[in-house]
């Protein structure tokens, strides 16, 4: 029988990877994390409670069982190298799926259900969410539900170090869709409010109208920032002068509702606070990419996990859309 190369290329490579699998272990792991954060072999060995000698042991350990250098010796210090920054990004994402692992085997143990870690934009909490963690608790009532709420761009960059099972969240950049996969749940529209006892004309119909009031936004590059960005912009205008940057939705609200200030949030968030806020008539021109529930492409998620995808998608099929 006579191999091509290509076969002979594809075994060999498959030889390599039972190999790498064989040798590898979590200690090979834990100190390149150890390494890429303090470029210190004396600090890592420390964290790993090892002495110097053991630790350099295991490193060239390491680099003999992946066949690259991964640092650069230096007299007084190492450097990582770009082989380096990609073994440890791996570390950190299979060291942190490990002590998950660790962490849902124990809640099994004890309660016989596992753990599901949830990322979540805040619109998400003003209805969705808690309906469907409701949900959940009827056919799984011991599971542990852990939610972090944060911006889309924080959740992304989290989910894509293995931090979530899945998150609720809007893809912030083209490329986002390279890493993640994105299904659908709600087009939410935004609204421009202020409080109830604002200083607000209800005569104000356009951003313009609002440029020179203060203003209230969030810190960090979100879509919904960018999308007031671009709105304005479109106005000829840039953001206003006297502006307030926060990274809580819970002190905008406060900073308009006590602050006078004018915002800028989906409608949901708005309408789920009662009759502390004005909506104003100020149409914008564009709308927010429908957020949804986000993976990373090619990840496994658990029968937890997956009852709970289930329930957000058809709870949001049952949400009324707004006129």
């Amino acid at each position: 029988m006579v191999i091509s190369r290509d076969d002979a290329q594809e075994q060999a490579a498959e030889r390599a990877r039972h190999r790498l699998v064989g040798r590898l272990r979590l200690k090979h792991l834990r100190l390149i994390d150890a390494l890429a954060r303090t470029s210190s072999l004396r600090q890592a060995a420390m964290a790993m409670s090892l002495t110097q000698p053991a630790a350099t042991k295991i490193l060239q350990d390491l680099e003999d069982v992946l066949g690259v250098q991964l640092f650069t010796r230096r007299a007084r210090a190492i450097e990582i190298n770009d082989f380096g920054r990609f073994v440890a990004v791996y570390a950190r994402r299979m060291l942190g799926e490990t002590q998950r692992f660790g962490v849902d085997l124990d809640t099994l143990v004890r309660s016989g259900h596992g753990t599901l870690t949830i990322g979540a934009i805040m619109v998400t909490a003003a209805g969705l969410l808690p309906a469907a963690v409701l949900e959940l608790k009827k056919t799984r009532p011991a599971v542990s539900v852990r939610i972090v709420e944060s911006s889309s761009d924080r959740l992304l960059a989290d989910l894509a170090k293995n931090e979530f099972d899945f998150v609720l969240a809007r893809f912030v950049r083209p490329q986002d869709s390279l890493q993640f996969e994105l299904l659908p749940l709600s087009d939410e529209p935004l609204c421009i409010f202020t409080g109830r006892e604002g200083p607000v004309s209800q005569r104000s119909r356009s951003l313009a109208d609002l440029h020179g009031l203060p203003w209230v936004i969030q810190d960090s590059p979100t879509p919904t920032r960018r999308l007031l960005e671009a709105e304005f912009g479109g106005e000829g205008l840039g953001l206003p002068a006297d502006l307030v940057r926060v990274s809580s939705v819970y002190t905008m609200l406060n900073m308009v509702e006590k602050a006078g200030m004018v915002g800028v949030l989906p409608r949901a968030m708005v309408d789920n606070e009662g009759e502390r806020f004005r909506v104003l008539p100020v149409r914008l021109k564009s709308a927010l990419s429908p957020y949804g529930i986000v993976t990373r492409r090619g990840m496994e998620l658990t029968p937890t996990a997956q009852d709970m995808m289930a329930i957000l998608q058809r709870l949001a099929r049952k949400k009324p859309r707004r006129g």
